[in-house]
């Protein structure tokens, strides 16, 4: 079998699914080790027997609904690939928001340059963390996680592009070992998706994403009244605090941050026009 053959057989199979001819494409360059651009170039080749036994494994895990990511063992984030597992969410582009905020608010001070710190609280896969140290190399950054695997994940991830991180191993509901307010910048994407909410989400996230990372408890607010309580207390005067939320959340998440220890505070929105990430900054 040609590896046209094989992509146009694989794209008829997985008919139905998200993008099928890209992810038979993709599954193609990830077994053979290319790129696109060869794969199109050599398409007549034919694939080797082992390689097809491999790219048919693969295949049925998708068929039976594990997202591409997984798979492929990565996903690109602010352009930069990360790796995921059964440790980690998928990192989405709704989160490089967080990072926009932040290189936006730290340049306008003149402090892109300047030896800040920052705290990722429930880091992941590191994506927003290590992005942001691996944007602003000045910046020194902990990301904070209660799941071992994924801490491990993450520095692997900072190994990979570079970064050099504090990674510490701790519940952000729980009192978190660090004296005075001492970080410029704090960000999270915590748990926010309610009960309710998870039992209606697509299968493949509720089949194969961490639910510890998705649902912190009954309401969803759960997690995020954490993160803002700490911030409140770690972060000095001046800082910023960003975190993602969901579509719903804005007002409640707004009313975490009422008083006067903050100020402009108000709801970050997507591409799409939703509401998704609390911008808040310490008075």
């Amino acid at each position: 079998m040609t590896r046209k053959e094989w992509k146009i057989e694989a794209t008829r199979l997985l008919a139905g699914s998200d993008a099928p001819a890209l992810t038979a494409q993709l599954l193609l360059c990830h077994v053979l080790g290319i790129d696109r651009v060869a794969l199109i170039a050599h398409s007549e080749e034919a694939v080797p027997a082992e390689a097809q036994a491999e790219l048919g494994t693969l295949l049925e895990r998708r068929l039976s609904g594990e997202p591409l990511a997984y798979i492929l063992g990565s996903r690109e984030f602010y352009g930069r690939d990360f790796e995921v597992n059964a440790h980690t969410l998928i990192p989405r582009p709704e989160t490089e928001h967080i990072i926009e905020e932040a290189l936006a608010f730290f340049d306008r001070q003149g402090r892109a340059d300047a030896p800040l710190r920052f705290l990722d609280l429930g880091t992941g896969s590191g994506c927003i963390a290590v992005t942001l140290a691996a944007e602003r190399p000045a910046w020194r950054g902990t990301a904070l996680d209660f799941s071992a695997g994924a801490l491990d994940t993450a520095r692997r991830n900072a190994a990979a592009h570079g970064t050099e991180l504090d990674f510490l191993l701790a519940d952000f509901t729980r009192p978190l070992p660090f004296g005075e307010a001492g970080f410029d910048l704090i960000v999270s994407n915590p748990p926010y998706i309610s009960e309710e909410e998870y039992a209606e989400l697509d299968a493949g996230v509720r089949d194969f994403e961490p639910r510890s990372a998705l649902v912190p408890g009954p309401d969803g607010m759960e997690h995020p009244r954490a993160v803002a309580e700490a911030a409140r207390s770690l972060l000095r005067p001046g800082g910023l605090f960003l975190m993602e939320h969901g579509w719903l959340q804005g007002e409640a998440c707004r009313a975490l941050c009422a008083g006067s220890a903050w100020s402009h505070v108000h709801t970050v929105r997507d591409l799409a026009g939703k509401d998704r990430c609390l911008y808040a900054e310490r008075a």
